[in-house]
């Protein structure tokens, strides 16, 4: 799990999303966007394995990991071990068959 390690007022700091700055990210991002987009709708994938591709990774991303890695970091120290280990438990589960959805797709795909 990906957690930020920024503080608060790193975050909010003046100038840190200045309009120039911002507008390059933005523009950075949308051509990535694209780009992919375009690479693959130009391999031929069918729309149905590039659903299954999507939801396999990015599902069990939001329906497992970042959950109780946002749970796990939020109530840290207020966290029982019983309660410490289920959200582990969970966390190796969405991430088992997180890969084990995203393997069986690409072997569908290819």
């Amino acid at each position: 799990a990906v957690v930020s390690t920024q503080s608060t007022g790193e975050l909010f700091k003046p100038g840190r999303l200045s309009q120039d700055n911002l507008f390059w990210k933005q523009n950075v991002l949308r051509s990535a966007v694209t780009l992919i987009g375009l690479s693959l709708a130009a391999s031929g994938i069918s729309f149905g394995h590039m659903v299954s591709l999507t939801g396999a990774f990015s599902g069990t991303l939001m329906q497992f990991l970042f959950p109780a890695a946002c749970y796990l970091k939020c109530f840290k120290n207020t966290l029982h071990t019983a309660e410490r280990v289920g959200m582990w438990i969970i966390v190796v589960f969405g991430t088992v068959f997180g890969c084990l959805a995203t393997y069986v797709t690409l072997q569908e795909m290819l």
